[in-house]
């Protein structure tokens, strides 16, 4: 049975949820906001009743699935009330505010018979799939580096004054906002690590973590160093915008080298790949036609929601992500490796 969407939150990430569902040609039947001029136009567009109160859609007989698109801060009391409600979810990242709130929602969807999606879009990049196919081909990984640069402008001069919204809206910065979706795409290709060791470096005097740093152990021997940081370089990266994303695995028979365009104009230019095969001594560049990753996620999920299956990333693979966040905090406090026991899930 084709789902039938409840939207809850139509912020700034909604318009990418909304522009997906409508070109797989899904249902929207209630839409809730706090702020009825927000919503005005996608109730219009998609017909859709309106309740500024995400109880009363909730409420509705006729919602099978609903999407959680509001601030993080409220993503765990929206999503525990929707599986009450027998409702399947979609969830924006992060999943939750902490591994406190990630584990109650792990352990809230395994008792129940309810799909949960986590949203990370970054995995549905064509560039993200075709890594992931040719990784075997590597062989024996010894080495990997992650990093997501992204153009806050100078957080780091004296006095240097850090934007209010990530701490209002995510609860952190470069840790929530940057490297969440890296981290979670590190996880998808490599799966967890057993160990960590990390710095964050905070704005003096505040909780703005502008750049965290860590060395993730797997008991093969690989390990991958992983950086997320703000900065005000204009012309670097990939597009030579200033975002520069970046993900390199090592193996003993080839190397794998993934650029990531600007989340938010992703129809710019394609991710590029580019593969190198140490035993031919060959490399092939996979330069894909420009898309936007949120288009495919929305109808992979909307195919699963129709079929009754779960697939990733799933409410695992959002727990993953704020232990991960939450252990390189530690980490770099404590000033010394954590053993990550992954709470058994």
């Amino acid at each position: 049975m084709k789902p039938k969407y409840g939207i809850v939150g139509c912020g700034g990430i909604s318009r990418f949820h909304f522009n997906g569902l409508q070109k797989t040609g899904a249902e929207i039947v209630h839409i809730a906001d706090l702020n009825p001029e927000a919503a005005r136009p996608y109730v219009d567009s998609f017909d859709a009743r309106y309740s500024k109160s995400y109880a009363d859609l909730l409420a509705d007989p006729e919602v099978t699935a609903v999407s959680v698109l509001t601030d993080s801060g409220y993503h765990r009391e929206i999503c525990l009330a929707a599986l009450a409600a027998g409702k399947d979810v979609i969830c924006e990242k992060t999943m939750a505010n902490d591994v406190e709130e990630a584990t109650e929602l792990v352990r809230a969807v395994h008792s129940s018979d309810r799909l949960f999606f986590t949203a990370y879009m970054k995995r549905f990049f064509p560039a993200s799939q075709k890594l992931r196919d040719l990784l075997p081909s590597l062989g024996r990984l010894f080495s990997a580096q992650v990093r997501t640069y992204q153009p806050w402008g100078d957080l780091y001069s004296p006095g240097a004054d850090p934007p209010g919204w990530a701490l209002e809206k995510y609860g952190g910065a470069v840790m929530k906002c940057a490297a969440s979706h890296l981290l979670d795409l590190t996880l998808s290709f490599l799966d967890r690590p057993q160990r960590l060791y990390a710095h964050v470096d905070y704005v003096p005097g505040t909780q703005f973590d502008r750049k965290a740093t860590a060395l993730l152990e797997y008991d093969t021997g690989l390990v991958v160093s992983f950086e997320s940081a703000t900065h005000p370089l204009k012309k670097v990266g990939y597009e030579r915008n200033g975002w520069d994303e970046f993900v390199q695995i090592n193996g003993v028979d080839g190397r794998l080298d993934l650029s990531i365009v600007m989340w938010d104009h992703p129809e710019n230019n394609a991710s590029l790949l580019t593969h190198y095969d140490n035993r031919t001594g060959t490399s092939t560049e996979y330069r894909f036609a420009a898309l936007n990753p949120f288009d495919v996620e929305v109808a992979h999920f909307d195919v699963c929601l129709e079929k009754r299956e779960q697939e990733c990333p799933s409410v695992v693979d959002g727990f993953n992500v704020d232990y991960l966040i939450e252990n390189m905090a530690r980490s770099s406090r404590e000033k010394t490796a954590v053993q990550l026991d992954w709470c058994g899930f």
